[in-house]
């Protein structure tokens, strides 16, 4: 067990649409010092953030989607980090499905960690932005270009527990793709609208080409997975 410095409570933000949190509690430890507070008002997500952002009584926030749940040490990682200054932290997140795209969304997932496209989900209450209500999708993109900088990434994990269809997928990134012509007028030069950052550098940076060249078949399906994302937004611009 990781010793924090001091007590310092936390908030679990959750928006939610009706959805099962069975799994997400019972990871969170039982604790004086931290607060669970789940949303289900029927609202868009950033609206339902925006209203725990508001309720919320500790001094970090941990935003969460209700299909997650924290690993064991997740949050005294956090607070730790925490208690170092960090003001800012990305967390790992480990895709959880049987089929095999969803493996494939997996071991994609495992090279995002940290970059620009990766959101940090744990902030200094103080310090933490409301989420941007007139973006649907984008508005994690914007929200993280609005923490502050003093950032770290946690070696605890997080769970999504994410068994997506491929049509389903697809259909998400349909609806998020809507917002990004407006995400690109606020974030004219964010790395994530840079096509060669997008599809090239974020995976081989810092040596990870070897964890592609390692698993051609999962690099293949990486590949197959840009091709369609890039399909839909040409489709949606």
């Amino acid at each position: 067990m990781i010793k924090r410095k001091d007590n310092m409570q936390l908030s679990i933000i959750v928006p939610n649409h009706g959805r099962d949190l069975t799994l997400l509690r019972q990871s969170i430890p039982d604790s004086k010092d931290i607060e669970l507070i789940v949303v289900d008002e029927g609202l868009e997500r950033s609206q339902q953030r925006n209203i725990g952002i508001k309720r919320a009584k500790g001094k970090y926030l941990l935003i969460l989607d209700s299909d997650q749940s924290v690993s064991f040490n997740l949050i005294e990682e956090c607070l730790l980090l925490a208690s170092q200054g960090y003001e800012t932290l990305y967390i790992p997140e480990i895709i959880i499905g049987t089929s095999f795209f969803s493996k494939i969304r997996a071991f994609e997932r495992c090279l995002l960690t940290g970059t620009a496209v990766d959101v940090p989900r744990f902030v200094r209450r103080k310090k933490c932005p409301w989420f941007n209500l007139t973006l649907n999708g984008p508005e994690d993109a914007d929200f993280g270009n609005r923490l502050p900088e003093k950032r770290a990434i946690t070696t605890s994990v997080l769970f999504h527990h994410d068994d997506i269809s491929f049509g389903d997928f697809c259909r998400k990134k349909a609806y998020y793709s809507k917002s990004m012509k407006k995400y690109a007028e606020l974030w004219p030069e964010d790395l994530v609208l840079n096509f060669k950052y997008r599809c090239w550098t974020i995976y081989t940076e810092r040596g990870k080409y070897k964890h592609l060249l390692r698993h051609p078949i999962m690099t293949l399906g990486i590949i197959f997975i840009l091709i369609v994302r890039g399909i839909i937004y040409y489709k949606n611009r």
